[in-house]
């Protein structure tokens, strides 16, 4: 590669470092923290750091095979190169779609109860459920129509929300009060902690997202690893910073009472009333710029599917401007999922599928693709069991605690399990591997 190209690259470190922090650092921190600390108590901060650590390891196996296997495909390939023409890298990439609908499904859910808290304090649920409604249903209108005039802004609204989680974070840390942070909870076990680093690692999964840009870095081999590294530290600092400005300034049983929205109103004893709203505004930002950008990629996502035979040809079609039926259908699935389950279900959900997909993804690199990636064996290792561990841990308590949830997974997994069938049985499809010469075209390919 000549110095004319390497110029030619766009993707700085400090770019790739930019971009994976907005990704991590998105409504899901706003969401998750009450959630977590209904299960860890005053411990949440604990969680973020063991699922800061294990991010890391996980960042380590996605560097090396985005090293190796260079492609905007991202995971999906990883599961190619690993598993082959397969059922599983089929079902799992079906799943991930899912994943993403799940997580929007959950941004949207919050979006509703911090607006609710705002504009209609001390109201029902059903507030929350019709804002989180008008939400999805107008931003997928914005996508319809094809504007994107919401994701022009989208650099603003990540700068300004990192600025108020900085300012919160450095004011809330001079206030702490330490009687809170040692506070003992009944019912808070060294269990419900590690079960909590689940939540805690869907608010970090966004770090994925700088393997996309592996094909714009000028010198992969070391911009990608500094990015996903330098990404999640900064990361861990800011979500550890949260908790312990959170769990610091308001007692546990008050966070738990306004779980959905406690970041906002752990800022009162910090700001006052006015740091309810200023925390609850940004929650709504990000909230809005974080399923904008998904439901646009996810359309692309769906058609390309649908184009190449992997989904039914609606999902492809035109309905109306640039809407197509897999911008409906996933809109649709939003909704559902946001006014049927509430927020703690939804984000069980997510977790677990998640851990599934990242302990399939790293499992596929240890048992394959070790020697090609030249990743050390033990440190992929350590990826893999650590994720799969969570998942186990989190599992059992969810069978327990919660049902339902599972009963949702199984419906997931079959249902990912027989549209991979259909598809590669009845529509003799199945997903290829990327060339590099058509690394910016679809993955997928008929047989």
């Amino acid at each position: 590669m000549n110095k004319k190209s390497v110029n030619m690259k766009s993707m700085t470190l400090a770019s790739a470092i930019s971009m994976g922090v907005g990704a991590m650092v998105g409504a899901g921190i706003f969401a998750l923290m009450g959630e977590a600390g209904e299960r860890a108590g005053n411990a949440v901060y604990l969680s973020f750091i063991v699922a800061g650590l294990i991010s890391l390891l996980s960042g380590y196996s996605y560097a090396k095979l985005g090293v190796r296997y260079p492609s905007s495909g991202g995971i999906v390939e990883y599961l190619v190169q690993g598993y082959g023409e397969s059922y599983i890298t089929g079902t799992i990439s079906i799943i991930l779609y899912l994943s993403v609908v799940v997580v929007m499904a959950m941004v949207a859910r919050a979006f509703g109860s911090y607006a609710a808290a705002l504009l209609i304090p001390n109201s029902s649920t059903v507030y929350a459920n019709i804002f989180a409604s008008a939400m999805v249903i107008f931003l997928t209108f914005i996508n319809f129509a094809g504007s994107n005039i919401v994701s022009r802004v989208e650099k603003f609204i990540v700068i300004v929300k990192i600025s108020i989680l900085s300012i919160f974070i450095i004011a809330g840390s001079l206030l702490i009060k330490p009687n809170l942070l040692l506070a003992q909870e009944s019912g808070t076990s060294v269990f419900n902690v590690l079960s909590t680093v689940a939540i805690c690692l869907l608010a970090y999964h966004g770090f994925g997202v700088i393997t996309n840009t592996v094909e714009d870095m000028p010198t992969p081999s070391i911009t990608l690893p500094r990015a996903i590294y330098g990404a999640i530290g900064i990361v861990i600092l800011i979500y550890v910073g949260a908790a312990l400005a959170v769990f610091g300034n308001l007692p546990l049983h008050e966070i738990i009472k306004a779980k959905d929205y406690a970041m906002a109103e752990a800022a009162k004893p910090v700001f006052g009333h006015i740091g309810f709203i200023v925390i609850a505004i940004a929650a709504l930002m990000s909230a809005a710029s974080s399923v904008n950008a998904n439901l646009y990629s996810t359309a692309n996502m769906t058609l390309l599917l649908a184009k190449d035979g992997e989904l039914p040809e609606f999902e492809g079609h035109r309905i109306w401007h640039a809407g197509t039926g897999g911008l409906l259908t996933t809109a649709i699935l939003i909704l559902l999922i946001a006014n049927f389950l509430d927020l703690s279900r939804i984000a069980i959900l997510g977790s677990i599928v998640y851990l599934i997909v990242y302990s399939v993804v790293h499992w596929g690199h240890l048992r394959r693709l070790t020697s090609e990636t030249r990743a050390l064996k033990t440190v992929v290792s350590l990826a893999f069991f650590s994720n799969f561990m969570v998942l186990v841990i989190f599992g059992i308590q969810s069978v327990k605690n919660n049902p339902l949830v599972i009963y949702l997974l199984v419906v997931l997994l079959i249902s990912s399990f027989l549209i991979e069938v259909y598809m590669q049985k009845v529509k003799n499809r199945t997903i290829k591997e990327s060339k590099k010469k058509d690394s910016q075209e679809s993955l997928y390919r008929g047989r």
